[in-house]
Formats: structure tokens, C-alpha cells, sequence
């Protein structure tokens, strides 16, 4: 970058922030960029390359809010005045002993994600990156980016996805395997098929595994923008002299390398019902993957494949339209369980919380869903997934589709094991006719954590009835009923199916 290209400003539907913070870390740019939607103000640190630190003018991402949330004392943050600066505050608490360094630099970076959770989901605003800008030492945070935007790619509209594809479709290669991140069945088999193709791969190639074209699209954009896919046609926002530099790959032992799923012909009918019968009785993710509590990450790992291999919805494509679905349904369970349990943290939050979802499920109305107004009985304050799902409710009453969409789609980021998030999120998704299958992956993401609840299967069979897809929510009406006989949601909607 020139002296001249110090400063360079854009528009976040043309370049929205994901794709901006890639091309940052790809060319190890050093500034700060500066985004607004409407009277929201963000900037995001940079240097070399790395995201340093993030902040917003908004209250519910002020140090205060944020050390709040994490348990500090009122009594601690009242001896300071609500108009001092963070840095102020920090300051402060550091030399009164109210609170640790360590403790502090958590909360700095919980702080700069929750602003990056926000901004990565703006459609639109104006966005300005200065190079002259450097950041403090002090206010250097560790964030784990690369998992940040694969969460965003999830979440984005699939109009929104689609659109960034349209001025290329080719060269696609694979550059690094990253570790510290859990993809999902969908991005594993997309990484699969490039990696067994090698450099060069057309989208309609790595499209070609089997996945639902909307499903393969968004696989591919989540794998460029956490930068394990590469392709040199991606579009650049920072000036045509600045390359986006591929990273080096990472070898890997030919043994290691996954090849896309094999197709298995001794799968008989019997295996199927048996499938069926253990993923009805199933209490856990551990049962759902056939796998004991205490297995390895390797262990699942083989487990999931295994169950995959044999039991993908594409084996099942000539089948009965009831098969295809109860297959279909039970995939989506089986990639759910292996999604968690496949991410150490995700694995281990799970694990903790399991008293607790007994407690919930033995309380919960088996009519539906709880009330989005009450507080949840382990969380007596609002945590930042609660107020966006209240506000993205609140917003589709008011008939503000988008900013409902924007909303519920950061609950589910935020609190991805949170079933209602998903469920609500997905039925938003249906007002938005070009988003309808990205609907039906929150529907059965929410159905993969409760799969008993009737509302979600009443939602999802509403969905069906919308593409025109009978027998498909004919099937889901009938588990609602088997669920919960007295559903008049799902009574209604199956006499409507059926009168037509």
C-alpha cells in the first residue's frame, strides 16, 4: 500500500467487514478500520496482519456492560463514574485490586468479540480503513478471528452468499488446515473434495459432493473466509496493488488426508430401522454418534464418518419420500452431535451443562417454546443472546423483517446449543423467500438439540408447506403429534394439508 492508498473507504455491501478483515490478515496490514451503520460506530485495530482489538460506541459493548456480564461486582464498578472511558475505568480497577490483569484482558477480548459478533452481520454501512493508525500495547487482545468468521459465513443470507460468487467460480485450492476451529459436516466434505482435487477447482466441483447447492455455497465462502480455501479471483476492496497472499500450506501425510465420503453398499433395510430405533431413545450426543462419554476427538471422529458413509441422505435418493425425510432428519441430528462434540470447548460446555438441560426439559411446556419475556431461572439478567432474541421478536411483531433476521441470527451465533435460537431464527428466515433453506438448516440444527419439541416440527412443516413440499410436512406434522398428541397448531395444520 502507497502513501497515497493510506486511506481508502468503501460500502460494507460491496465489501462487507468479513471479507475486509480477511484480506487484512492475508496481506498483513497494520490500521485501524472504521465502520457506521446507521448511528452504530465500530473500529477494528490491525497490525501485521493480526485484529488487535475492537470497539463500539454502543452501550451493551462498553467495559462496564461487558464486566458486568462476567460476574464483577456493582459495588467494584460503582466508585466509578459511568462517563469515564474504558481506559479510565481499567485504570482504576487494576490499582484499587478489584480486579486481576488477567481478569481484565479476558474482558477486553470477550469486549472486541461481542463488537465483531455485531458488525460481521451488518448488511450495509460505510466502512474506512486508515493505515497510519496503531493501537496500544495494552489493548492487544487474543481473538480467535478464523472461528469468528466461519461463524458469520453460518449466518449471512444465503442471497447475500450467493452474491459474492458471482464474478468468479474457479482456482479454488486448499491452503491450510486449521486446527482451532470445528467445521461442519457440510464444510468438512466441501474440504474433502478440494483437497482430493488439488489446486485449481472449479465451484461447480466442489459443488458437486452431494450437498444442496445453497448448503455447498455457503461451505465454500465459510472455508474462504476463515482461510483454509484460497482462490486468487476473490475479490480485493484495499487497492489492485495490494495481492491477497495465500499463506503456507501445510503439509499433511497423504495417509492423514480426508477423501470425501465413500459410498458403502451393505446398508439394508434392517440397519436403517436399527438407526431409527437407537436415535429414538437416544438422551445424549454421545448416543446419537453410538460412541461412550469418555471417547477421543479420533473416536468421533471415525464414528461420525462411519454413521455419515452409511446413512447420507444422497444414498437414500430413490427412496420414499418418508424415508428420504426420517433419513434427512436423522442426518441432521447425527452432524449436530458431531458438531459439538468434535469442539473441545463445545464439547466440554456440553458436558457441564448436562444437569441442567435435564432440569430445563422436565420444566419446559411441552406445547412449545418458552416465553421469549421470561428470564431464564440460571441467568437472572439478560445475557447479550437473550436481548437480541427479545429485540428480534419484538422486531417481527413490529413487522421489521430484516432487522429481526439481524438480530435472531446473533442469538444463534452467540448461544449456538440454544435450540430456541435456532428455531426462531429459522422461522424468521421464512418471511425472506430467497432464504428459505437456510431456514430449514436452523430448523433442524434447533430440532437436532430438542428433537421432541412440536413447535420446532410444527415450524418446520409450515416451512415445507411453503415449498410445496406435502408429504415432507405432512411427516414432520405427524412427530409433532407424536410428541405432544395435543398440539392444536399441528392438528390445524395437518387438516389444511390434508384438504387440499
Amino acid at each position: 500500500m502507497t502513501q497515497s492508498d493510506r486511506q481508502i473507504e468503501g460500502q460494507l455491501s460491496e465489501h462487507p467487514l468479513a471479507e475486509l478483515i480477511r484480506e487484512i490478515k492475508n496481506t498483513e496490514l497494520s490500521g485501524a478500520l472504521r465502520l457506521s451503520n446507521d448511528r452504530a460506530r465500530v473500529v477494528v485495530y490491525f497490525g501485521t496482519g493480526d485484529l488487535l482489538f475492537a470497539a463500539s460506541n454502543l452501550r451493551a459493548h462498553r467495559l462496564r456492560e461487558v464486566l458486568r456480564r462476567n460476574d464483577i461486582a456493582d459495588r467494584k464498578l460503582q466508585q466509578y463514574p459511568a462517563t469515564i472511558s474504558d481506559e479510565e475505568l481499567a485504570e482504576g480497577l487494576i490499582k484499587s485490586g478489584g480486579i486481576t490483569p488477567a481478569l481484565l484482558q479476558k474482558a477486553r477480548s470477550t469486549q472486541a468479540s461481542d463488537v465483531l459478533r455485531v458488525a460481521l452481520l451488518w448488511p450495509d454501512g460505510y466502512w474506512s480503513f486508515d493505515a497510519r493508525v496503531r493501537v496500544a500495547n495494552d489493548l492487544r487482545v487474543s481473538i480467535n478471528v478464523d472461528r469468528l468468521l466461519l461463524e458469520c459465513a453460518r449466518h449471512l443470507p444465503m442471497s447475500f452468499v450467493r452474491s459474492r460468487f458471482s464474478n468468479f467460480d474457479s482456482g479454488f485450492s486448499v491452503l491450510d488446515d486449521i486446527d482451532s476451529i470445528s467445521l461442519s459436516p457440510a464444510e468438512e466434505f466441501t474440504l474433502a473434495r478440494a483437497r482430493a482435487a488439488g489446486d485449481g477447482i472449479r465451484l461447480a466441483d466442489l459443488s458437486a459432493n452431494g450437498l444442496a447447492e445453497e448448503e455447498s455455497l455457503r461451505s465454500v465462502y465459510a472455508l474462504l473466509l476463515s482461510g483454509i480455501l484460497y482462490s486468487p479471483h476473490w475479490r480485493t476492496a484495499l487497492g489492485a496493488n495490494v495481492p491477497v497472499k495465500p499463506k503456507k500450506r501445510v503439509a499433511q501425510p497423504a495417509a492423514a488426508k480426508a477423501a470425501p465420503p465413500a459410498v458403502e453398499t451393505d446398508t439394508t433395510e434392517a440397519d436403517v430401522e436399527g438407526l431409527f430405533t437407537r436415535l429414538k431413545v437416544a438422551k445424549s450426543h454421545y448416543d446419537v454418534l453410538d460412541v461412550p462419554k469418555g471417547s477421543s476427538a479420533a473416536q468421533i471422529k471415525d464414528a461420525y464418518h462411519t454413521l455419515a458413509r452409511r446413512f447420507h441422505p444422497d444414498r437414500f435418493h430413490q427412496s420414499s419420500s418418508e424415508l428420504r425425510t426420517r433419513i434427512e432428519s436423522a442426518f441432521a441430528r447425527m452432524a449436530q452431535a458431531y458438531e459439538v462434540l468434535s469442539d473441545a470447548k463445545q464439547r466440554d460446555t456440553y458436558d457441564q451443562a448436562g444437569t441442567t438441560r435435564r432440569i430445563r426439559k422436565s420444566t419446559r411446556d411441552p406445547k412449545g417454546p418458552r416465553d421469549v419475556n421470561v428470564r431464564d431461572q440460571n441467568h437472572p439478567g439478560d445475557s447479550r443472546a437473550q436481548t437480541c432474541f427479545r429485540m428480534g421478536n419484538e422486531a417481527l411483531e413490529r413487522n421489521q423483517i430484516d432487522q429481526a433476521i439481524r438480530l435472531l441470527a446473533e442469538a444463534a451465533m452467540l448461544e449456538p446449543r440454544e435450540a430456541r435460537y435456532h428455531a426462531h431464527y429459522g422461522s424468521a428466515l421464512m418471511r425472506r423467500s430467497g432464504s428459505r433453506r437456510t431456514a430449514e438448516t436452523e430448523l433442524q440444527a434447533a430440532l437436532a438439540i430438542e428433537p421432541d419439541n412440536a413447535s420446532f416440527r410444527v415450524m418446520l412443516a409450515e416451512l415445507y408447506q411453503q415449498l410445496g413440499l406435502r408429504r415432507r410436512a405432512e411427516g414432520e406434522v405427524a412427530r409433532a403429534l407424536a410428541a405432544d398428541p395435543a398440539n392444536h397448531a399441528a392438528r390445524a395444520l395437518l387438516s389444511n394439508l390434508k384438504s387440499k
